[in-house]
Parts: C-alpha cells; sequence; structure tokens
C-alpha cells in the first residue's frame, strides 16, 4: 500500500472538521441529558438535523426501537461514506470496518449453528454487504471477500465450537483474527498515529478480558482461555497478562501503574465495578485519539472522525436506553463516555 502524505489529506481534514461540528458532543450530550424522557432526546436529535422528524414520531414497542437503531447505523454509515469519499486513499479506513465484517462472521456462525437466519442482527457496512454474509458462509466458496485473517479463521472457530460447544470460542478466534487482520492493514498505511491508537485499543481490550476471566475464578481453564482471547498487536505481551493472572486481581492493578493505563488502578474501595474499568478504558483510549488528531491535517483527523462518530453512537445508546429505564441523572453520567468534541 503506498503511503499517503500528509498534505494529501489537506482537502479531507477541512470537510470532516466542517462535520465534526455536527456531531454529538460535550455540548449536545449535556442539554440531551437533561431532557426527561427519550421521546425528548429523539425530538431534540430531529432538531440537530440527525434524527428524521417521522422517526420519533415512530409507535412504541419494537418499531420506535428498530427507528432508533436505524437512525444510529445511519450516522455510522454516513460517517464511513463522507471518510472514504473524501481521502486520498480509502483502503486504510477499511480496518475500521473490519469489526462489523467480524460481528457478522460471528452472529452467522451462531445462527447457522442453531439454525435459523442472522437477519437484522447483520451490520450492513462491514467490507463484505450483510446480504452476502450468511450465502458466503453456508457454501464456503467466497470467504476470500473477508479480510484474510478472518476468512480463514471461520473453520477454525467452526471447529473450536465442535470441540468444546462454547460459543466463547467462536468470539476469541474471531476477534483475534479482526486485530490481525486491522493490525496489518494499517501498518501498510504506515501512519505511526493511527498504529498507536490500534495498540493501545488492544492493550485495554486485553486488560478487561483479563480482569473478566480472572473474576470468573475458573483457576487453570482461565488461564487457558484467556492465553486463547488475548489478541496480538499490543504493547504488552502474554507474559505481562499470565503474571497478572496468577498473582490474582491485585497483581492486575499492581502491573498496570507503571503503564500509560494507571488510571485505572484509581478507583474507590477495593476493587472497581467491570463497568467503571470499561468506562475508564473508552475514556483514556478517547483521550488518546483526542489529542493525537489535534493535527493541522493528515491521516488522524479521518481515523479520529470515524472513532468520534462511533463513541458519539455508543454515548447515545447510552443515553437513550438510561431515559427508558429511567435512571438518575448521576447514574446516566457514570455511563456517558468521553466524547471526542
Amino acid at each position: 500500500m503506498k503511503q499517503t502524505k500528509a498534505t494529501e489529506y489537506m482537502y479531507a481534514s477541512a470537510r470532516l472538521r466542517a462535520l465534526e461540528r455536527h456531531m454529538v458532543g460535550r455540548e449536545r450530550l449535556e442539554v440531551l441529558m437533561e431532557c426527561r424522557t427519550s421521546d425528548e432526546v429523539m425530538a431534540r436529535l430531529a432538531e440537530y438535523g440527525i434524527a428524521p422528524a417521522e422517526e420519533t414520531a415512530a409507535p412504541l414497542g419494537e418499531a420506535r426501537s428498530a427507528a432508533r437503531e436505524g437512525m444510529l447505523l445511519a450516522i455510522l454509515r454516513d460517517a464511513y461514506a463522507e471518510v472514504e469519499a473524501a481521502v486520498p486513499n480509502p483502503a486504510p479506513y477499511r480496518a475500521y470496518r473490519y469489526p462489523y465484517d467480524c460481528n457478522n462472521l460471528k452472529v452467522a456462525v451462531k445462527c447457522a449453528i442453531r439454525g435459523i437466519p442472522a437477519g437484522d442482527m447483520l451490520f450492513d457496512f462491514g467490507t463484505v454487504p450483510a446480504d452476502r454474509v450468511e450465502t458466503v458462509l453456508r457454501e464456503g466458496r467466497e470467504l476470500s471477500l473477508f479480510p484474510p485473517a478472518m476468512a480463514a479463521a471461520v473453520p477454525v472457530a467452526q471447529k473450536a465450537y465442535e470441540a468444546t460447544g462454547d460459543p466463547c470460542r467462536i468470539d476469541a478466534v474471531l476477534d483475534r483474527a479482526c486485530y490481525e487482520d486491522m493490525m496489518a492493514t494499517l501498518s501498510e498505511a504506515e501512519d505511526p498515529t493511527l498504529l498507536s491508537w490500534l495498540r493501545a485499543k488492544i492493550d485495554l481490550v486485553n486488560i478487561l478480558t483479563c480482569l473478566r476471566i480472572l473474576r470468573m475464578k475458573r483457576g487453570d481453564a482461565g488461564a487457558a482461555f484467556l492465553a486463547e482471547a488475548l489478541l496480538p498487536g499490543g504493547t504488552m505481551d502474554g507474559h505481562f497478562f499470565e503474571a497478572a493472572y496468577g498473582g490474582g486481581e491485585s497483581a492486575l492493578w499492581s502491573a498496570l501503574i507503571p503503564t500509560p493505563y494507571t488510571a485505572l488502578t484509581r478507583f474507590e474501595g477495593e476493587t472497581p465495578t467491570l463497568r467503571w474499568a470499561e468506562t475508564t478504558a473508552d475514556n483514556l483510549w478517547m483521550a488518546l485519539v483526542r489529542d493525537g488528531a489535534r493535527v493541522p491535517f493528515g491521516a488522524p483527523v479521518a481515523g479520529g472522525y470515524l472513532i468520534g462518530c462511533e463513541t458519539a453512537v455508543k454515548n447515545l445508546r447510552i443515553l437513550l436506553a438510561a431515559k427508558d429505564a429511567g435512571l438518575s441523572q448521576e447514574a446516566l453520567r457514570e455511563r456517558i463516555r468521553l466524547s471526542y468534541v
């Protein structure tokens, strides 16, 4: 892949900086959090030009949920289309679509096992169209349409499930392959900022994976599953997590103190909740992305825009669910992630 010079991103950077003003960031979130109900949130989003007015009046129940989810997916679909149309070389940014390919493969494999259609559970903005995923998987002839590591991982994931009956094995095998593909694609682009973001993301996912498995208290079986589930390409290798797992949760926190992720150790009480750890990890990554994207022009502007839109959608999902559940403002604020803008 030919490396693209930062100066070739001048148009794309100007275009995406302009679009950032329409993103649901800190200021808009503050307004939305003051809304009393999810319907008020949707009405406000319609005023911002984000949600079509007719979707705010969708009937109660599944139809309304589908309308809201459609709105959120449209934000992401438009973001990917804008970036790929604006940048001089869209190839590196296909890597940000790979998690949707991975989700689609995991869903399709599990649905095939259960003998049910995947249907609406598939995302339609991976690199392989959603309406082809099940056919490709069933026929097995065009798996090469998927990124190479994921394509090779499909039969491995199927055999792992057949051997254990554990659907988590499907997730572990395909997740590892997804990040291998992302690392390969972004490495070809040779942008150090995009690579540093991905390595940090891998580190944080691995930290949370280690924490979850520690709390399952599965002993040696947990250690074996951790070794399988750890993602490749981070700055902390398997030995780091092997030692942390062997020493228990306190060893994990102690080992993280001298790392860039020391904020994960600054919790109140003896241990943090998993929700707190997940939110803190997301905020650490967003802080890194925001800092790295503070350039006049270049690849980080486009990558930051995509990641920022992903976070904005996550925050809107959290916000709408919290309003429907009647959560307090305090509980809502504990769940909201740091915004890109």
